[in-house]
């Protein structure tokens, strides 16, 4: 009915010009009845699933949200879920998406994008793989939270209050953790064994015998001066009580039950396609990850091609290359971050050569915490959407402490702050004007493959100044195409743990550690690449269509204004960008 309306007075503005203003009135009113349809499915949601998403709910402003974690693993969790997804997938299937302005498609097509996800996972069994090393899972994170360093804040006396609630909370998850698992071992539906051995440690490091030297501790070591010495022996009492009767005994009854149950019982296999529904779980993995309908196989192609480009490439610079004095190695902790600091100094002078728009939020360079080092790489923790708590790079500093010495990795910077994570996450937190589900969404092709394009916008920021330098982000690119290859063989072609290794370059901790994560997260390595090629191929779009007329900031400002989104509509989005500029 509207797309009819819409071409006769799209017909009508274009033959009679004055009647101009009298037609763009009805196209308002025609795009404004679907807008306030449109509006009305996305704020039920927003408003039913809040109490599903309490930490999310917390940084929105909504402070009666602040005592809960979500039991996300729980049947109730679950169906819940389930049915909000499932009802507002219906009434948004009502909605004449062809009929709204662009800003209001986008909307339209990523919450659909979110809400067909949102049924396609909870229909297949991930709930019984809850615990892993990689971060991913309460375990640990919760101590990261727990200690001040995350995503709840620790600045009034009911802050602290507030997280005791959470505490509550994550008994309750670990205890379904436990049953879950429980189910998946006469299921058949396990974590490979080399997982579960990365998480002994991480669980053991929060056992202590004196809550004092706890993490969940340091939050008392640190009271801010408007919380009185009464108030605070009552918070460190409680606290003292919490770890001691809640936190300890949850890590301990976890411990035990996956040393002396789960771990006899896991599968000595490594890929999710040895398992049970495995394929299916990582078909979907590999669309969720992706954000396309590529297969396997042509994800697999892709890297085999993508390994042996970047390797041409590198030959060529080595070959151009003149002897060059190996890059600054650091031998303590304070002074390789010191070496962070200024590279930071200096890719925070170039950025406005590539970025009209710049977030207001800062962020800090931290150390990972010994417990988990071994376990998970260097990676970011975005800022709180009004700045107040500044993003985190967690450096994994693993390599000082083995060898004494250690460098800047260049890409590593601009890939997990600027102008990589940092910079596109805190544009889209702080665009108010996104609904929360956009201002708070992620998909890893768009987030992941930004980040590693931003890895390469180190040429136009000068920081690769070295033949050295260039290697150095060559070399990473050439590792996230061989995940291509690693992550679709682990999972969907057999191969075998030490395979994997051999392809990545051997043994060695950090091809080791890239394993074991593929195995605990299937699927997600393979965001990075894909994302990255769509971004590059979109701006190359832009540069050939546009010629002398293409500005490279307003293309960056275009691309992150509107947020993550699925590649397919990021494509569609940027086209229309394109065609618009080029009129």
């Amino acid at each position: 009915r509207w797309r009819g309306v819409a071409a006769v007075l799209g017909m009508l503005a274009a033959s009679h010009a004055c009647a101009g203003p009298r037609v763009a009135e009805r196209l308002d009113a025609i795009d404004g009845a679907d807008h306030a349809a449109l509006e009305d499915v996305v704020q039920s949601y927003e408003r039913e699933v809040t109490p599903y998403v309490p930490f999310t709910a917390s940084e929105r402003g909504l402070r009666e949200y602040d005592r809960v974690l979500a039991n996300d693993i729980s049947e109730d969790y679950r169906r819940g879920l389930r049915a909000i997804c499932a009802r507002h997938r219906e009434a948004l299937r009502r909605v004449e998406a062809e009929a709204l302005s662009e800003p209001r498609r986008l909307t339209h097509d990523i919450f659909a994008h979110r809400l067909d996800g949102c049924l396609e996972r909870l229909d297949l069994p991930w709930h019984l793989l809850p615990v892993n090393q990689a971060g991913l899972s309460w375990p640990s994170r919760f101590p990261i939270v727990g200690s001040g360093k995350g995503a709840h804040p620790f600045k009034t006396a009911q802050n602290y209050e507030d997280f005791l609630g959470r505490i509550d909370g994550f008994v309750a998850w670990v205890d379904t953790a436990i049953a879950n698992m429980r189910t998946g071992m006469a299921r058949g539906i396990t974590q490979p064994r080399d997982v579960m051995l990365r998480v002994v440690p991480q669980l053991q490091a929060q056992i202590v015998s004196d809550p004092r030297t706890s993490v969940f501790y340091d939050p008392i070591r640190t009271f801010p001066d408007g919380i009185d010495g009464d108030r605070r022996r009552t918070l460190a009492e409680a606290y003292e009580d919490a770890i001691t009767r809640k936190i300890v005994p949850a890590y301990t009854r976890l411990l035990a039950f996956i040393r002396d149950e789960y771990l006899p019982r896991c599968r000595t296999s490594v890929g999710l396609g040895e398992m049970p529904g495995g394929r299916a779980m990582y078909a979907h993995a590999v669309r969720a990850a992706t954000t396309t309908s590529m297969t396997p196989d042509a994800i697999h192609d892709l890297g085999v091609a993508e390994v042996a480009r970047i390797k041409a490439e590198m030959d060529r610079v080595r070959a151009a290359a003149a002897p060059a004095p190996p890059p600054t190695r650091y031998r303590s902790v304070a002074e390789l971050l010191e070496g962070y600091t200024e590279l930071r100094t200096s890719v925070e002078a170039a950025l406005p050569k590539l970025f009209g728009h710049l977030p207001r939020a800062g962020f800090e360079i931290r150390a990972i915490e010994p417990f988990r080092e071994r376990s998970v790489p260097s990676g970011y923790e975005a800022a709180s959407p009004d700045g107040a708590r500044p993003g985190v790079f967690y450096l994994n500093i693993a390599e000082l402490r083995s060898s004494g010495q250690a460098a800047v990795h260049r890409h590593l910077f601009l890939h997990e702050a600027l102008p990589g994570h940092h910079l596109q996450l805190s544009v889209q937190r702080e665009n108010t004007a996104l609904p929360a589900f956009r201002r708070f969404g992620w998909h890893t092709a768009f987030g992941e493959g930004w980040a590693l394009y931003a890895e390469g916008l180190g040429v136009e920021l000068g920081v690769y100044d070295t033949p050295g330098a260039r290697l150095g982000m060559l070399h990473a690119e050439l590792f996230r195409a061989a995940r291509l290859v690693v992550d679709v063989g682990l999972h969907e072609r057999r191969w075998t743990r030490a395979q994997a290794v051999e392809y990545l370059g051997g043994p060695g901790d950090d091809a080791e550690r890239e394993v074991v994560r593929y195995m605990a997260w299937p699927a997600q390595a393979l965001g990075y690449k894909i994302g990255q090629l769509a971004i590059t191929r979109l701006r190359h779009e832009a540069e050939r269509t546009l010629g002398p007329a293409f500005d490279v900031r307003a293309f960056h400002d275009e691309l992150l204004r509107d947020g993550s989104m699925p590649l397919g509509i990021l494509e569609a989005k940027l086209r229309r960008w394109i065609a618009r500029h080029r009129r």
